[in-house]
């Protein structure tokens, strides 16, 4: 890997996902880096909670995204081999949906346009299957390449290497704002202490908009409540699945041991599931639903941590209609997404200081790209450009 950030002071503000495979990126090509982070390393309270992610390497978000997906595919498995630790499990991913579903399509379409190893099914084959009621007359895919990641397993290779790099990463402290336009670009805490860097990463998550204000004008960040909900159903051998349906795009993950060593281990070994987006007017969700679970803030430490009946109603109902070998709702999380208005990522250099480069607002997506993202920030902050940004990832003055 190149050296040529040999020296360069980098100040990460963010120690989560995305600060992490930033960090990683950057003390690997040599930059001097530190990590500011306000909570702990591997928490629940931003958008890493749950134990395990998706990876799919169809996109009905934009073709454009599976080449870069290819990318972090490959870092993961390569990191995985290094550290000596399984972090993406292919436990192959089935997708159903009826066949004039737009998003469906698109995620069709895309494993076709990339030549993506995938295998089509009827209805009929895939109940036969898996136990999913799928409706007649609407198809299925399995992806064998696709599946899982292993959250904690993925963040701590991720500090591990960082660390070993020469990476600093301060816990427990919060950043309150940003200086810029200096001789120096630097970080001013909530402690009052100021740090002085070459180049500063903001990959705060929930917390980018308030260091970001230009957010507000140029890409506003919405921040969504979502739930994530385990049932008792022990389906080990099932693969990770997404279900496009009228009420919404919801998704799981076989049951695993990802959660054992925490206090609600034994409910959460049984099958995660949750909903990504509902869509209302459908049957069983209303405007008002929708509303809620959205509860759309501008404080992170605001949104509701409590679940309650109406977060898990569009999950009953998709597992009364969809998934009835799930069983049982027995234990269930909240996490957040950073939305921006397009749904996705905003990696760009600061419009107001290129010494500031931004990874932010993912979407509720982003997880499976972060050693991809990473390798795209450490080239912003040290050649000033990288091949892995996508132009749709550059925010738009309104």
């Amino acid at each position: 890997m190149s050296r040529a950030g040999a020296g360069l002071r980098v100040a990460v503000v963010g120690g989560g996902t995305m600060g992490l495979a930033a960090a990683w990126a950057l003390a690997r090509r040599g930059a001097r880096v530190e990590v500011f982070e306000r909570h702990g390393h591997v928490h629940e309270l931003g958008s890493h909670g749950g134990h395990t992610r998706i990876i799919r390497h169809a996109y009905h978000e934009g073709s454009d995204y599976v080449g870069l997906v290819s990318r972090a595919d490959r870092e993961w498995t390569a990191l995985g081999e290094r550290v000596g630790e399984t972090l993406l499990v292919r436990c192959g991913l089935l997708e159903f949906g009826a066949p004039d579903d737009p998003e469906f399509a698109a995620t069709l379409a895309a494993l076709d346009e990339h030549g993506v190893e995938h295998q089509r099914l009827s209805a009929t084959t895939a109940r036969a299957r898996y136990p999913f009621e799928i409706p007649p007359g609407w198809d299925a895919c399995l992806s064998p390449g696709s599946g899982y990641l292993r959250v904690r397993a993925c963040l701590d290779a991720l500090r591990d290497e960082a660390q070993a790099a020469g990476a600093t990463l301060h816990y427990g402290v919060g950043v309150r704002e940003l200086e810029l336009g200096g001789a120096r670009v630097g970080l001013r805490l909530e402690d009052g202490r100021q740090i002085q860097a070459d180049h500063l990463v903001i990959a705060a998550g929930a917390w980018a908009a308030r260091l970001l204000p230009i957010a507000a004008r140029v890409q506003p960040l919405t921040i969504l409540r979502r739930v994530l909900a385990w049932s008792d159903a022990c389906l080990r051998e099932l693969p990770a699945w997404g279900a496009f349906t009228p009420e919404g795009f919801f998704y799981g993950f076989p049951a695993n041991d990802e959660g054992a060593r925490e206090p609600q281990a034994e409910a959460l070994r049984g099958c995660k599931l949750a909903c990504h987006q509902a869509r209302a007017g459908a049957e069983g969700i209303t405007a008002d639903l929708v509303a809620h679970m959205d509860a759309a803030q501008r404080s992170p430490e605001s949104v509701a941590r409590e679940v309650d009946e109406r977060d898990l109603a569009p999950l009953r109902a998709f597992i009364a209609r969809y998934f009835p070998a799930a069983g049982q709702l027995r234990a269930s999380k909240t996490c957040l997404y950073t939305q921006t208005a397009s749904g996705d990522f905003w990696i760009e250099p600061h419009p107001e200081d290129p010494r500031v480069s931004i990874a932010a607002g993912f979407s509720g997506h982003g997880f499976k790209f972060a050693p991809a993202v990473g390798l795209a920030v450490a080239a912003l902050a040290i050649d000033g450009h990288s091949e892995l940004c996508l132009p749709r990832f550059g925010a738009s003055p309104g």
